[in-house]
C-alpha cells in the first residue's frame, strides 16, 4: 500500500515545522498519524539519528511502510484517542501533522488536554475550514470532521500561530506550550485592545494610545506583548 493511501500531510508551511523541530530541539517526539514518515524524516534530519521518535497510527498500511522503512524507534497501530489513554510516559515533542481534521471536536480537545500533561510542546498543522474531505481508497480515517477555524486553539497557550494559503488550500500551523491556559480576562482584554488599535488607526491616534499605555498603564503593558 502507498503512503498516499493512508493518509499525506501538506507540504504548506514544511519550512515552519522544520524552524520549530530546530528550535524546540526535542529528545523525544511523538508523530500522531504518521502517514508516510515525513515528519520522522525531518526529526531524523534536523535532530540527528539520537531522537527518540515514536509514530501512532491508525492504517495498519501506514504503519507497514513505517517499519520497513525504519524511521522511527517506536511504531503503535492505534487510534489517538486510545494511544493517549493508555501510553505512561511523558515526551518532549507532540506532533499532530494533518490528522487532527479526522477527530470530531469534543475528541480533538481531550487529546490536546491529555497532550498537555505528557508533553512540553505540542505542534499543530491542519487545514482551515475544511470538511468536505470523505474517505479515500477505502480508509474511513481519512474523513474529515472538524470544521476547524483560525481561532478553534486559542484557548490553549499558544507560542506560534502561522496561517499558510495555498491555492487550493489554507494550512495552519501552532506551537503550543504545556502550562496553564490563558485567563478568559486577559483573552477578552486584548481583543478589545486590538479591536481599539483598529477603531482608533483610520482617526490617527491609534499610535498615541498606545504610546500612553507604554508610558503610564505599567499594569497593562501584558496587552503589548501577547
Amino acid at each position: 500500500m502507498k503512503a498516499k493511501a493512508c493518509g499525506d500531510s501538506a507540504y504548506y508551511g514544511d519550512y515552519i515545522l522544520k524552524y520549530q523541530l530546530n528550535n524546540v530541539r526535542p529528545s523525544t517526539v511523538v508523530d500522531f498519524g504518521a502517514g508516510g514518515g515525513k515528519i520522522g524524516r525531518f526529526a531524523k534530519q534536523i535532530l540527528s539519528e539520537k531522537v527518540e521518535i515514536t509514530a501512532v497510527e491508525g492504517c495498519e498500511g501506514a504503519c507497514q511502510i513505517i517499519l520497513r522503512d525504519k524511521l522511527y524507534n517506536h511504531v503503535c497501530f492505534s487510534l489517538i484517542q486510545e494511544w493517549i489513554y493508555r501510553d505512561r510516559k511523558n515526551y518532549d515533542l507532540a506532533v499532530f501533522g494533518d490528522v487532527l481534521e479526522h477527530l470530531k471536536p469534543k475528541e480533538i480537545h481531550t487529546v490536546i488536554r491529555k497532550c498537555l500533561n505528557k508533553f512540553r510542546h505540542i505542534i499543530v498543522v491542519c487545514p482551515l475550514y475544511d470538511i468536505f474531505q470523505d474517505e479515500h481508497y477505502g480508509n474511513p480515517l481519512e474523513a474529515h470532521l472538524t470544521y476547524i477555524t483560525e481561532n478553534f486553539f486559542d484557548e490553549y497557550n499558544i507560542a506560534e500561530k502561522h496561517v499558510i494559503k495555498g491555492r487550493n488550500y489554507t494550512i495552519m500551523n501552532i506551537l503550543i506550550i504545556s502550562g496553564e491556559s490563558v485567563p478568559l480576562y486577559r483573552k477578552i482584554a486584548w481583543n478589545l485592545f486590538h479591536y481599539m488599535v483598529l477603531v482608533l488607526q483610520p482617526l490617527g491616534v491609534a499610535k498615541w494610545w498606545v504610546d500612553f499605555l507604554k508610558r503610564y498603564g505599567k499594569h497593562f503593558k501584558w496587552l503589548l506583548r501577547d
